[in-house]
């Protein structure tokens, strides 16, 4: 393999983990924010406005959770061929929440979300699941 084809790999890849340690990292701001009371936004990307002490509870605990995935997806960016594994990773979890949502949405907790709530939140998440799996592929040895 040529040295411009192992770059543009590791570029590719190092790009996608920017694009995740930034967005889970202002994502990681924006719930901790919520929990704490500062601000009533709605979380991104489904849009939805909780309320309550068990909301913002929970919003505390995802915050911490989302700083966690910022700090790996941060790490997998400093060696992106080696460390490739986790776009694998990132991409299923993701495709998990879509799956979880939709769930959720139709089973457990019907009229929670609204159809475009639902709607745009998941794809959002495809998009990004396309992105790491993508990254993920491109990536690797041929």
């Amino acid at each position: 393999m040529s040295p411009a084809t192992e770059k543009r790999r590791a570029l590719v890849a190092k790009a996608v983990f920017w694009i995740g340690t930034i967005g889970d990292g202002l994502l990681a701001v924006e719930w901790f924010l919520i929990s704490l009371g500062l601000v009533r936004w709605p979380i991104v990307p489904s849009f939805f406005v909780g309320a309550g002490e068990p909301y913002r509870y929970a919003m505390g605990i995802g915050a911490l959770f989302m700083l966690g995935w910022t700090c790996v997806l941060y790490w997998g960016s400093r060696c992106p061929l080696e460390r490739r594994g986790l776009l694998l990773i990132t991409g299923l979890l993701l495709f998990l929440a879509i799956l979880v949502e939709l769930l959720g949405y139709t089973v457990i907790f019907p009229g929670l979300l609204t159809y475009d709530q639902m709607l745009w939140g998941n794809l959002v998440r495809g998009y990004l699941v396309l992105q790491f799996l993508f990254a993920y592929w491109y990536s690797g040895e041929r």
